[in-house]
């Protein structure tokens, strides 16, 4: 079961495409959250969450959500983070999560996508965002792929301001 939550639409549309190409149910965790609505999901599928990055880690009220909910079934869950530049270290806090809920992390994978966040970052042109959605398809295929084979989804070696990113901030 693929389990997402959006602000913008990114991760809806991530979520969705994967949904898709592994023939799984797709459920927006939007109204749950909002209230606090812990109930029971079961999948007999592995869980595949798709969030967007927020300070480079999952939202916190998507973590907070997942720490509480009772999700039932299947125990093998991947990740996948929609950013506009990196997901620094987020997945040494996703093995943490998953270890505490005795899920088993399969790993998390990293969309690039226009960026969103206007606060602090400009956003890109309609061309560079077509571009950037177009390049994100194959990342998503490929990750989508692991997930059906049922394989870990490969780590990149992380750079020393990936952790600081994740850890600091």
């Amino acid at each position: 079961m693929i389990l997402y939550f959006s602000g913008t639409g990114n991760s809806e549309y991530a979520a969705k495409r994967i949904g898709r190409e592994l023939r799984d149910e797709v459920l927006n965790l939007f109204e749950r959250i909002r209230n606090h609505d812990y109930s029971e999901i079961h999948s007999d599928s592995p869980w595949v969450v798709v969030v967007p990055t927020y300070a480079w880690r999952i939202p916190r009220i998507v973590q907070e959500w997942l720490e509480n909910a009772a999700l039932t079934g299947n125990r093998d869950i991947y990740f996948v983070m929609t950013c506009g530049g990196s997901i620094g270290n987020a997945g040494r806090y996703l093995e943490k999560l998953c270890a505490a809920r005795k899920l088993h992390y399969l790993g998390c994978v990293q969309i690039k996508m226009p960026e969103n966040y206007i606060a602090m970052f400009s956003t890109p042109t309609q061309e560079e965002a077509l571009d950037l959605i177009q390049q994100s398809e194959a990342v998503i295929d490929k990750a989508a792929l692991t997930m059906k084979r049922g394989e870990p989804i490969p780590q990149p070696a992380l750079t020393a301001q990936d952790k600081i990113s994740s850890g600091i901030i």
